[in-house]
Protein backbone atom coordinates (compact mmCIF):
# COMPACT_ATOMS: atom_id res chain seq x y z
CA UNK A 1 0.00 0.00 0.00
CA UNK A 2 1.41 3.41 -1.25
CA UNK A 3 1.77 5.66 1.69
CA UNK A 4 0.74 9.50 1.39
CA UNK A 5 2.73 12.16 -0.11
CA UNK A 6 4.58 14.75 1.54
CA UNK A 7 4.07 16.56 -1.73
CA UNK A 8 0.64 18.03 -1.48
CA UNK A 9 0.96 19.47 2.12
CA UNK A 10 4.31 20.92 1.62
CA UNK A 11 2.69 23.11 -1.79
CA UNK A 12 -0.33 24.02 0.33
CA UNK A 13 2.00 25.48 3.13
CA UNK A 14 4.77 27.31 0.68
CA UNK A 15 1.67 28.82 -1.04
CA UNK A 16 -0.16 29.95 2.50
CA UNK A 17 3.15 31.44 3.16
CA UNK A 18 3.48 33.95 -0.11
CA UNK A 19 0.11 35.08 0.64
CA UNK A 20 1.02 35.72 4.16
CA UNK A 21 4.34 37.34 3.37
CA UNK A 22 1.98 39.12 1.33
CA UNK A 23 -0.29 40.74 3.96
CA UNK A 24 3.22 42.06 5.64
CA UNK A 25 4.94 43.30 2.30
CA UNK A 26 2.56 45.18 0.41
CA UNK A 27 5.18 46.16 -1.67
CA UNK A 28 6.15 42.36 -2.56
CA UNK A 29 5.62 41.70 -6.22
CA UNK A 30 4.07 38.19 -6.15
CA UNK A 31 3.86 37.88 -10.45
CA UNK A 32 7.81 39.23 -10.75
CA UNK A 33 8.70 36.46 -8.11
CA UNK A 34 6.64 33.65 -9.73
CA UNK A 35 7.85 34.69 -13.66
CA UNK A 36 11.60 35.08 -11.93
CA UNK A 37 11.91 31.70 -10.04
CA UNK A 38 9.13 29.55 -11.05
CA UNK A 39 12.00 27.05 -11.86
CA UNK A 40 12.82 26.54 -8.18
CA UNK A 41 9.17 25.08 -7.75
CA UNK A 42 10.26 22.02 -10.14
CA UNK A 43 13.66 21.77 -8.15
CA UNK A 44 12.03 21.34 -4.89
CA UNK A 45 9.18 19.08 -6.83
CA UNK A 46 11.60 16.64 -7.99
CA UNK A 47 13.89 16.70 -4.25
CA UNK A 48 11.14 16.09 -2.27
CA UNK A 49 9.82 12.70 -4.75
CA UNK A 50 13.99 12.30 -4.39
CA UNK A 51 13.39 12.21 -0.84
CA UNK A 52 10.16 9.97 -0.60
CA UNK A 53 12.17 7.10 -3.04
CA UNK A 54 15.20 6.85 -0.65
CA UNK A 55 13.45 6.76 2.54
CA UNK A 56 11.28 4.26 1.39
CA UNK A 57 7.67 6.19 1.64
CA UNK A 58 6.47 5.19 -1.72
CA UNK A 59 6.16 1.02 -2.46
CA UNK A 60 6.13 1.17 -5.94
CA UNK A 61 9.41 2.53 -6.11
CA UNK A 62 8.60 5.52 -8.48
CA UNK A 63 9.60 9.15 -7.97
CA UNK A 64 6.69 10.50 -10.99
CA UNK A 65 4.31 9.03 -11.56
CA UNK A 66 2.79 9.60 -15.42
CA UNK A 67 -0.14 11.41 -14.53
CA UNK A 68 2.43 14.41 -12.74
CA UNK A 69 4.88 14.29 -15.71
CA UNK A 70 2.28 15.57 -17.66
CA UNK A 71 1.70 18.02 -14.54
CA UNK A 72 4.91 18.46 -15.20
CA UNK A 73 5.17 20.17 -19.15
CA UNK A 74 2.15 21.90 -17.99
CA UNK A 75 3.49 23.56 -15.39
CA UNK A 76 6.56 24.33 -17.95
CA UNK A 77 4.47 26.20 -20.67
CA UNK A 78 2.47 28.15 -17.79
CA UNK A 79 5.88 29.63 -16.55
CA UNK A 80 7.37 29.65 -19.87
CA UNK A 81 4.75 31.96 -20.87
CA UNK A 82 4.51 34.16 -17.49
CA UNK A 83 7.91 35.10 -18.28
CA UNK A 84 7.38 35.60 -21.80
CA UNK A 85 4.62 37.73 -20.59
CA UNK A 86 6.53 39.89 -17.92
CA UNK A 87 8.77 40.78 -20.96
CA UNK A 88 6.35 41.79 -23.42
CA UNK A 89 3.89 43.33 -20.87
CA UNK A 90 5.06 46.78 -21.62
CA UNK A 91 4.40 46.38 -25.66
CA UNK A 92 1.05 45.51 -24.43
CA UNK A 93 0.37 48.24 -22.49
CA UNK A 94 -1.28 45.86 -19.22
CA UNK A 95 -0.28 45.81 -15.88
CA UNK A 96 0.19 42.60 -14.47
CA UNK A 97 0.14 42.20 -10.79
CA UNK A 98 -1.06 39.29 -9.14
CA UNK A 99 -0.28 41.05 -5.52
CA UNK A 100 -3.14 43.41 -5.87
CA UNK A 101 -5.21 40.86 -7.70
CA UNK A 102 -5.34 43.35 -10.90
CA UNK A 103 -4.82 42.45 -14.53
CA UNK A 104 -5.29 45.82 -15.77
CA UNK A 105 -4.19 49.22 -14.45
CA UNK A 106 -4.95 53.14 -15.87
CA UNK A 107 -2.47 55.06 -17.35
CA UNK A 108 -1.66 58.61 -15.35
CA UNK A 109 0.17 61.24 -17.51
CA UNK A 110 3.26 63.37 -16.09
CA UNK A 111 4.82 66.20 -18.04
CA UNK A 112 8.97 66.45 -18.49
CA UNK A 113 11.14 69.41 -18.50
CA UNK A 114 14.58 70.16 -18.02
CA UNK A 115 17.49 71.32 -19.31
CA UNK A 116 21.72 71.52 -19.06
CA UNK A 117 24.04 73.73 -20.49
CA UNK A 118 26.09 71.60 -22.97
CA UNK A 119 28.54 73.90 -24.82
CA UNK A 120 28.49 73.58 -28.94
CA UNK A 121 29.78 69.83 -29.79
CA UNK A 122 28.51 67.56 -26.63
CA UNK A 123 28.48 63.95 -26.84
CA UNK A 124 24.93 63.10 -25.73
CA UNK A 125 23.57 59.67 -24.72
CA UNK A 126 19.97 59.37 -25.09
CA UNK A 127 18.63 56.06 -22.89
CA UNK A 128 14.66 55.91 -23.56
CA UNK A 129 13.72 52.05 -22.88
CA UNK A 130 10.27 52.71 -23.55
CA UNK A 131 8.81 55.92 -25.82
CA UNK A 132 8.90 57.79 -28.77
CA UNK A 133 11.77 60.12 -28.78
CA UNK A 134 12.33 62.89 -31.32
CA UNK A 135 15.95 64.98 -31.21
CA UNK A 136 16.40 68.33 -32.97
CA UNK A 137 19.50 69.95 -33.29
CA UNK A 138 19.49 74.15 -33.04
CA UNK A 139 21.81 77.49 -32.55
CA UNK A 140 22.21 76.48 -28.70
CA UNK A 141 24.63 75.10 -26.22
CA UNK A 142 22.18 73.79 -23.95
CA UNK A 143 20.27 70.31 -23.68
CA UNK A 144 16.36 70.95 -23.44
CA UNK A 145 13.79 67.78 -22.50
CA UNK A 146 10.05 68.20 -22.29
CA UNK A 147 7.34 65.83 -23.19
CA UNK A 148 5.21 63.56 -21.28
CA UNK A 149 5.75 60.19 -19.36
CA UNK A 150 3.01 57.51 -19.13
CA UNK A 151 2.75 55.70 -16.31
CA UNK A 152 0.52 52.42 -15.33
CA UNK A 153 -0.82 52.02 -11.97
CA UNK A 154 -3.87 51.05 -10.13
CA UNK A 155 -4.32 54.20 -9.09
CA UNK A 156 -2.67 57.96 -8.65
CA UNK A 157 -1.07 57.34 -5.31
CA UNK A 158 0.61 54.60 -6.87
CA UNK A 159 1.27 56.66 -10.29
CA UNK A 160 2.69 59.74 -8.36
CA UNK A 161 5.15 56.95 -6.34
CA UNK A 162 6.16 55.69 -9.45
CA UNK A 163 6.83 59.34 -10.80
CA UNK A 164 8.79 60.66 -7.90
CA UNK A 165 11.17 56.71 -7.79
CA UNK A 166 11.74 57.05 -11.54
CA UNK A 167 12.57 60.70 -12.66
CA UNK A 168 13.72 61.47 -16.19
CA UNK A 169 17.94 62.33 -15.60
CA UNK A 170 19.93 64.80 -17.39
CA UNK A 171 23.16 63.93 -15.67
CA UNK A 172 26.46 64.57 -16.90
CA UNK A 173 29.23 61.61 -16.53
CA UNK A 174 32.39 62.85 -17.52
CA UNK A 175 32.62 63.85 -21.29
CA UNK A 176 28.98 63.15 -21.83
CA UNK A 177 25.73 64.26 -21.21
CA UNK A 178 23.28 61.60 -20.33
CA UNK A 179 19.21 61.98 -20.74
CA UNK A 180 17.77 58.74 -18.69
CA UNK A 181 14.21 57.53 -18.34
CA UNK A 182 14.55 55.14 -15.86
CA UNK A 183 10.98 53.88 -15.29
CA UNK A 184 12.20 50.53 -16.87
CA UNK A 185 13.75 50.60 -13.29
CA UNK A 186 10.79 51.00 -11.38
CA UNK A 187 9.86 48.20 -8.53
CA UNK A 188 6.62 47.10 -10.34
CA UNK A 189 8.40 46.18 -13.32
CA UNK A 190 7.91 47.57 -17.18
CA UNK A 191 4.92 50.01 -17.27
CA UNK A 192 5.28 53.36 -18.21
CA UNK A 193 6.34 55.00 -21.69
CA UNK A 194 8.34 58.41 -22.00
CA UNK A 195 7.85 60.51 -24.65
CA UNK A 196 10.61 63.11 -25.09
CA UNK A 197 11.29 66.15 -27.61
CA UNK A 198 14.77 66.55 -26.74
CA UNK A 199 17.02 69.94 -28.52
CA UNK A 200 20.70 69.65 -28.76
CA UNK A 201 23.20 71.85 -30.13
CA UNK A 202 23.51 71.99 -33.52
CA UNK A 203 27.57 69.78 -33.14
CA UNK A 204 27.01 67.11 -31.35
CA UNK A 205 27.32 63.72 -31.30
CA UNK A 206 23.85 62.08 -30.40
CA UNK A 207 24.01 57.89 -29.12
CA UNK A 208 20.26 57.19 -28.50
CA UNK A 209 19.60 53.28 -27.00
CA UNK A 210 16.16 51.90 -26.59
CA UNK A 211 13.75 48.58 -26.38
CA UNK A 212 10.20 49.81 -27.86
CA UNK A 213 9.80 53.16 -29.32
CA UNK A 214 10.35 55.41 -32.29
CA UNK A 215 13.46 57.57 -32.84
CA UNK A 216 13.08 61.11 -34.78
CA UNK A 217 16.09 63.32 -35.75
CA UNK A 218 17.19 66.00 -37.43
CA UNK A 219 19.59 69.17 -37.59
CA UNK A 220 22.24 67.58 -36.21
CA UNK A 221 26.08 67.48 -37.72
CA UNK A 222 27.92 65.28 -35.32
CA UNK A 223 27.60 61.52 -35.86
CA UNK A 224 24.67 59.59 -34.34
CA UNK A 225 24.25 55.70 -33.18
CA UNK A 226 21.39 54.47 -32.77
CA UNK A 227 20.28 51.08 -31.13
CA UNK A 228 16.76 49.47 -30.39
CA UNK A 229 14.83 46.15 -30.25
CA UNK A 230 11.81 47.57 -31.62
CA UNK A 231 11.78 51.02 -33.29
CA UNK A 232 11.05 53.10 -36.06
CA UNK A 233 13.83 55.45 -37.19
CA UNK A 234 13.43 58.83 -39.19
CA UNK A 235 16.64 60.90 -39.96
CA UNK A 236 16.87 64.45 -41.86
CA UNK A 237 19.11 66.59 -42.60
CA UNK A 238 22.52 64.98 -40.84
CA UNK A 239 26.14 66.09 -41.29
CA UNK A 240 28.49 63.10 -39.79
CA UNK A 241 28.20 59.21 -40.02
CA UNK A 242 24.94 57.53 -38.78
CA UNK A 243 24.84 53.85 -37.68
CA UNK A 244 21.70 52.11 -36.89
CA UNK A 245 21.04 48.42 -35.37
CA UNK A 246 17.59 47.29 -34.96
CA UNK A 247 16.31 44.06 -33.87
CA UNK A 248 12.86 44.67 -34.84
CA UNK A 249 11.73 47.84 -37.20
CA UNK A 250 8.99 48.81 -39.25
CA UNK A 251 10.37 51.57 -41.07
CA UNK A 252 14.00 52.83 -41.61
CA UNK A 253 14.38 56.71 -43.33
CA UNK A 254 17.49 58.69 -43.50
CA UNK A 255 17.28 61.46 -46.10
CA UNK A 256 20.02 64.21 -46.54
CA UNK A 257 23.17 62.37 -44.83
CA UNK A 258 26.39 63.57 -45.68
CA UNK A 259 28.19 61.19 -44.05
CA UNK A 260 28.16 57.51 -44.39
CA UNK A 261 25.24 55.22 -43.31
CA UNK A 262 24.95 51.74 -41.88
CA UNK A 263 22.23 49.88 -41.27
CA UNK A 264 22.01 46.44 -39.55
CA UNK A 265 19.19 44.38 -38.40
CA UNK A 266 15.86 43.08 -38.88
CA UNK A 267 12.33 45.12 -40.16
CA UNK A 268 10.32 46.23 -43.16
CA UNK A 269 10.96 48.99 -44.77
CA UNK A 270 14.67 50.85 -45.56
CA UNK A 271 14.45 54.00 -47.25
CA UNK A 272 17.88 56.50 -47.92
CA UNK A 273 18.14 59.39 -49.86
CA UNK A 274 20.46 61.97 -50.73
CA UNK A 275 23.36 60.58 -48.86
CA UNK A 276 26.76 61.96 -49.19
CA UNK A 277 28.72 58.65 -48.49
CA UNK A 278 28.55 55.08 -48.85
CA UNK A 279 25.35 53.33 -47.73
CA UNK A 280 25.70 49.79 -46.24
CA UNK A 281 22.60 48.20 -44.99
CA UNK A 282 23.14 44.43 -43.48
CA UNK A 283 19.76 42.50 -42.19
CA UNK A 284 16.52 40.89 -43.15
CA UNK A 285 14.37 43.31 -43.82
CA UNK A 286 10.88 42.39 -45.47
CA UNK A 287 9.23 45.17 -46.82
CA UNK A 288 10.50 48.09 -49.64
CA UNK A 289 14.08 48.69 -49.81
CA UNK A 290 15.13 51.91 -51.86
CA UNK A 291 17.95 53.70 -52.51
CA UNK A 292 18.13 57.53 -54.21
CA UNK A 293 21.25 59.45 -54.92
CA UNK A 294 24.09 57.46 -53.00
CA UNK A 295 27.03 59.78 -53.73
CA UNK A 296 29.19 56.59 -53.11
CA UNK A 297 29.42 52.83 -52.60
CA UNK A 298 26.20 51.15 -52.16
CA UNK A 299 26.31 47.67 -49.78
CA UNK A 300 23.39 45.58 -49.46
CA UNK A 301 23.87 42.42 -47.97
CA UNK A 302 20.73 39.74 -47.04
CA UNK A 303 20.53 36.11 -46.62
CA UNK A 304 19.37 35.58 -49.99
CA UNK A 305 20.72 39.22 -51.42
CA UNK A 306 23.95 40.25 -52.01
CA UNK A 307 24.74 43.72 -54.03
CA UNK A 308 27.68 46.39 -54.18
CA UNK A 309 27.21 48.71 -56.56
CA UNK A 310 29.91 52.26 -56.90
CA UNK A 311 26.74 54.47 -57.57
CA UNK A 312 23.20 55.42 -57.49
CA UNK A 313 22.66 58.24 -59.20
CA UNK A 314 18.80 57.98 -59.49
CA UNK A 315 17.49 55.21 -57.95
CA UNK A 316 17.48 51.10 -56.82
CA UNK A 317 14.81 49.97 -55.19
CA UNK A 318 14.77 45.85 -53.68
CA UNK A 319 10.59 45.18 -53.36
CA UNK A 320 9.78 41.22 -53.14
CA UNK A 321 10.83 39.36 -55.41
CA UNK A 322 12.00 42.07 -57.82
CA UNK A 323 15.05 44.67 -58.49
CA UNK A 324 14.97 47.84 -60.72
CA UNK A 325 17.66 50.42 -60.95
CA UNK A 326 17.85 53.45 -62.99
CA UNK A 327 20.93 55.22 -63.65
CA UNK A 328 23.65 53.64 -61.36
CA UNK A 329 27.17 53.72 -61.95
CA UNK A 330 29.08 50.41 -61.98
CA UNK A 331 30.70 47.85 -61.33
CA UNK A 332 27.41 46.31 -60.45
CA UNK A 333 27.61 42.65 -58.78
CA UNK A 334 24.55 41.29 -57.71
CA UNK A 335 23.96 37.61 -56.79
CA UNK A 336 20.42 36.83 -54.97
CA UNK A 337 18.15 33.30 -55.46
CA UNK A 338 14.88 34.33 -56.67
CA UNK A 339 14.81 37.93 -57.94
CA UNK A 340 13.68 39.49 -61.08
CA UNK A 341 15.85 42.31 -62.40
CA UNK A 342 15.74 45.02 -64.58
CA UNK A 343 18.69 47.80 -65.09
CA UNK A 344 17.44 51.21 -66.94
CA UNK A 345 20.53 53.73 -67.56
CA UNK A 346 23.73 51.73 -66.25
CA UNK A 347 27.26 52.67 -66.66
CA UNK A 348 30.47 50.93 -66.23
CA UNK A 349 30.60 47.07 -65.62
CA UNK A 350 27.55 44.93 -64.53
CA UNK A 351 27.38 41.29 -63.41
CA UNK A 352 24.22 39.72 -62.20
CA UNK A 353 23.92 36.16 -61.29
CA UNK A 354 20.05 34.92 -59.92
CA UNK A 355 19.24 31.46 -59.22
CA UNK A 356 15.56 32.25 -60.79
CA UNK A 357 14.61 35.07 -62.08
CA UNK A 358 14.26 37.16 -65.57
CA UNK A 359 16.88 39.49 -65.78
CA UNK A 360 16.62 42.58 -68.47
CA UNK A 361 19.43 45.21 -69.14
CA UNK A 362 19.77 48.68 -71.02
CA UNK A 363 22.57 50.52 -70.69
CA UNK A 364 23.01 53.99 -71.11
CA UNK A 365 24.17 54.88 -74.30
CA UNK A 366 27.38 53.18 -76.17
CA UNK A 367 29.82 53.75 -73.20
CA UNK A 368 29.30 50.31 -70.57
CA UNK A 369 31.49 47.87 -69.28
CA UNK A 370 31.35 44.43 -69.35
CA UNK A 371 28.06 42.94 -68.75
CA UNK A 372 27.58 39.45 -67.73
CA UNK A 373 23.77 38.10 -66.80
CA UNK A 374 23.24 34.59 -65.85
CA UNK A 375 19.88 32.66 -64.72
CA UNK A 376 19.43 28.72 -63.86
CA UNK A 377 15.35 29.36 -64.43
CA UNK A 378 14.39 32.88 -66.18
CA UNK A 379 14.68 35.19 -69.25
CA UNK A 380 17.44 37.57 -70.42
CA UNK A 381 16.89 40.51 -72.34
CA UNK A 382 19.33 42.79 -73.46
CA UNK A 383 18.48 45.93 -75.07
CA UNK A 384 21.91 47.73 -77.33
CA UNK A 385 22.05 50.88 -79.35
CA UNK A 386 22.34 50.70 -82.52
CA UNK A 387 25.86 52.11 -82.47
CA UNK A 388 27.21 50.02 -79.39
CA UNK A 389 30.56 48.63 -80.07
CA UNK A 390 30.88 45.12 -77.85
CA UNK A 391 31.35 41.21 -78.05
CA UNK A 392 28.38 39.11 -77.48
CA UNK A 393 28.23 35.08 -75.98
CA UNK A 394 24.88 34.30 -75.12
CA UNK A 395 23.26 30.69 -74.72
CA UNK A 396 20.36 29.13 -73.40
CA UNK A 397 19.93 25.25 -72.80
CA UNK A 398 16.43 24.83 -73.35
CA UNK A 399 14.58 27.77 -74.70
CA UNK A 400 14.80 30.21 -77.64
CA UNK A 401 17.18 32.69 -78.64
CA UNK A 402 15.99 35.73 -80.76
CA UNK A 403 17.61 38.61 -82.42
CA UNK A 404 16.47 41.57 -83.09
CA UNK A 405 19.75 43.53 -82.94
CA UNK A 406 20.63 41.37 -86.48
CA UNK A 407 24.12 41.00 -88.23
CA UNK A 408 26.71 41.10 -87.16
CA UNK A 409 25.30 38.64 -84.88
CA UNK A 410 25.04 35.02 -85.58
CA UNK A 411 22.57 32.33 -83.66
CA UNK A 412 22.79 28.88 -83.86
CA UNK A 413 19.82 26.88 -82.62
CA UNK A 414 20.51 23.61 -81.20
CA UNK A 415 18.07 20.37 -80.14
CA UNK A 416 16.76 22.12 -76.77
CA UNK A 417 18.56 25.53 -77.01
CA UNK A 418 20.80 27.65 -78.83
CA UNK A 419 23.42 30.13 -78.79
CA UNK A 420 24.01 33.68 -80.26
CA UNK A 421 27.43 35.12 -80.90
CA UNK A 422 29.23 38.59 -82.56
CA UNK A 423 31.53 40.69 -82.03
CA UNK A 424 30.61 44.89 -83.15
CA UNK A 425 33.50 47.16 -82.99
CA UNK A 426 35.48 44.61 -80.70
CA UNK A 427 33.44 46.27 -77.42
CA UNK A 428 33.18 45.46 -74.36
CA UNK A 429 32.78 41.60 -73.87
CA UNK A 430 29.01 40.54 -72.75
CA UNK A 431 27.94 36.98 -71.89
CA UNK A 432 24.33 36.07 -71.08
CA UNK A 433 23.40 32.46 -70.25
CA UNK A 434 20.29 30.75 -68.78
CA UNK A 435 19.30 26.93 -68.09
CA UNK A 436 15.83 26.81 -68.69
CA UNK A 437 14.81 30.61 -70.35
CA UNK A 438 15.02 32.61 -73.66
CA UNK A 439 17.45 35.00 -74.55
CA UNK A 440 16.46 38.48 -76.47
CA UNK A 441 18.87 40.50 -77.82
CA UNK A 442 17.26 43.89 -79.14
CA UNK A 443 18.31 47.06 -80.93
CA UNK A 444 17.37 50.94 -78.98
CA UNK A 445 18.36 53.68 -78.88
CA UNK A 446 19.57 53.35 -75.50
CA UNK A 447 19.03 55.71 -72.32
CA UNK A 448 20.65 59.06 -71.74
CA UNK A 449 23.67 58.45 -69.73
CA UNK A 450 23.59 60.09 -66.37
CA UNK A 451 24.90 63.52 -65.35
CA UNK A 452 28.36 63.22 -63.43
CA UNK A 453 28.80 66.25 -61.94
CA UNK A 454 28.30 65.87 -58.30
CA UNK A 455 25.79 68.17 -56.94
CA UNK A 456 25.87 69.20 -53.16
CA UNK A 457 23.61 67.75 -50.30
CA UNK A 458 20.70 69.66 -49.82
CA UNK A 459 20.91 72.36 -46.99
CA UNK A 460 19.85 71.60 -43.75
CA UNK A 461 16.28 72.40 -41.98
CA UNK A 462 16.09 75.89 -39.89
CA UNK A 463 15.92 74.07 -36.19
CA UNK A 464 12.50 74.05 -34.72
CA UNK A 465 11.49 76.47 -32.21
CA UNK A 466 12.79 76.33 -28.77
CA UNK A 467 10.17 74.26 -26.86
CA UNK A 468 9.25 76.01 -23.05
CA UNK A 469 10.59 74.74 -20.38
CA UNK A 470 8.40 74.79 -16.95
CA UNK A 471 10.24 72.99 -14.41
CA UNK A 472 13.76 71.46 -13.73
CA UNK A 473 13.98 67.58 -13.49
CA UNK A 474 14.95 66.08 -10.63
Amino acid sequence: MRRPSLLGPIVLILIGLLFLLRNFLPELQLFDLLTRYWPYGLISWGVVRLAEVLLGRRADGRGVSGGEWVLVVLVCLAGSGLHWGRQQSSWLGNRISLGAWELFGESYEFPVNGSMEAGKMPRILIDNARGDTRITGGDTEQVRVTGTRSIRALNQDAANRDDQATPVQIVREGDTIVIRSTLDRSGTGPQGRANLEIQVPRGARVETRGRYGDFDLENVDGDVEISSENAGVRLANLGGNVRIDLRRSDLVRAVGVKGNVEVKGRGDDVELDNIGGTATVDGTFSGDVEFRKIARQLRFQSQSTSLQVEKVVRTLRLSGGELTGSDVTGPLVLRAKSKDVELNGFTEAVSVEVDRGDITLRPAGIAFGKVAAMTKAGDVELVLPATAKFALAARTRRGEVTNDYGPPLRMTNEERGGSLEGSAGGGPRVVLETDRGDIRVRKGEGLPAPAMVEKPLDPPAPPATPLPLQRSVQ
